[in-house]
């Protein structure tokens, strides 16, 4: 192989490969067929980045082959962006949609107040919802439709062509507009996006095989845009989503496990802990910066000996207040995490630095970024 150029900010560079391998493994896996020229390939993950490109660890074929592909990257720019613009690229190559076209409508049928900052939603939807709803989110379009949607029709080829021709011109757009430019384009195609969590899917008629009802539990703060769409629903509003995502989180089923939520994922945590099967107990932190929220969890019933731990303060201290708190653990395997971004950085690197966990086992995302 090459002599590539290594990349000097280590934390930034394996906080990235942790999040692409645990979260894009489709995305992954469209780079390596596309750019390797192997449809046979069947898995990818990132072995390494460096300033040049992306080395992937690959496995192809009925053998499963094992083998490694380098993919140089076509942008200048955050390290980010050029992933992205590969996977971009790689979806554009085989006519797949990038957002997976995974639009799905609801029916908000019920509206309530869980805690002071937490309303939850009782949505119906067209398609049944998943069974194992641990951590699943949608993408959801913060606006409220004027009637319901009429079935969609067979695309047709004009549609089809339309559509190409605009995967050209974002690609092109991609690669030649500076990266300030192209951070702010990424950002105007999501500003009425937001993921939220279905914290729970149910059936009311008696068919557990078609759960078309769901809780949607979302942390309303402020003037926020989340906040301002919930206001805005009433009973039998429509609305839609965008994409959907499952979570990562087999590593917790062994081991001790951490899993540490502010309000925006106490929907999540939840539905990990409705699924409980480790044996050993977990340890749970709870961050909030309003005491009435802990009320999410007042009827909720975790597994059997919990350590429970609750943190009330301000954002800015609640990656330092948490630290304290791991320190009292001298043995961690497993740890998942939802919080302020910044807050999940510092928390990460102290788990992956100073307590030796790898990137399979320490899964700690940036929910928000607190401006």
């Amino acid at each position: 192989m090459m002599n590539y150029t290594t990349i000097q900010d280590q934390d930034r560079k394996l906080d990235i490969m942790d999040h692409v391998n645990q979260e894009h493994t489709k995305e992954l896996l469209m780079i390596a067929q596309s750019y390797g020229k192997n449809m046979q390939i069947y898995e990818a993950s990132i072995n390494d980045i460096y300033e040049e490109g992306i080395l992937l660890h690959t496995r192809e074929g009925e053998a499963q082959k094992a083998a490694t592909l380098f993919v140089d990257f076509e942008l200048k720019g955050d390290l980010e962006e050029q992933i992205l613009y590969l996977a971009y690229n790689s979806f554009a190559k085989q006519k797949i949609e990038f957002s997976n076209n995974a639009k799905q409508f609801f029916e908000v049928i019920a509206k309530e107040q869980l805690s002071k900052n937490i309303t939850r939603l009782t949505i119906k939807s067209q398609v049944a919802l998943p069974q194992y709803y641990a951590g699943y989110a949608y993408g959801f379009i913060l606006k409220v439709l004027e009637k319901a949607p009429q079935t969609k029709a067979k695309q047709s080829n004009k549609s089809g062509l339309v559509k190409n021709t605009f995967d050209r011109g974002f690609l092109w757009l991609m690669k030649h507009i500076s990266s300030p430019k192209r951070q702010k384009l990424l950002e105007s195609m999501n500003k009425d996006v937001r993921l939220y969590t279905l914290r729970q899917s149910f059936s009311r008629d008696g068919d557990d095989t078609a759960l078309n009802y769901g809780y949607v539990d979302v942390f309303t703060h402020g003037n926020s845009p989340g906040s301002e769409w919930v206001s805005e629903l009433q009973l039998r509003s429509l609305i839609s989503s965008r994409t959907e995502t499952d979570d990562k989180h087999e590593h917790l089923h062994q081991g001790q496990a951490v899993l540490i939520a502010d309000e925006t994922a106490y929907p999540a945590l939840a539905g990990i802990m409705d699924f409980w099967k480790n044996p050993t107990p977990p340890i749970v932190v709870l961050l909030c910066t309003e005491q009435q929220d802990l009320d999410y969890f007042k009827e909720f019933s975790f597994p059997e000996n919990t350590i429970l731990k609750k943190i009330s303060c301000d954002v800015a201290v609640q990656a330092e207040q948490t630290l304290q708190i791991l320190e009292e653990f001298p043995s961690i395997n497993n740890v998942w995490g939802a919080l302020e971004n910044n807050a999940a950085k510092q928390i990460r690197h102290y788990l992956r630095n100073q307590r030796g966990l790898r990137g399979k086992n320490n899964h700690i995302k940036g929910y928000w970024r607190l401006k």
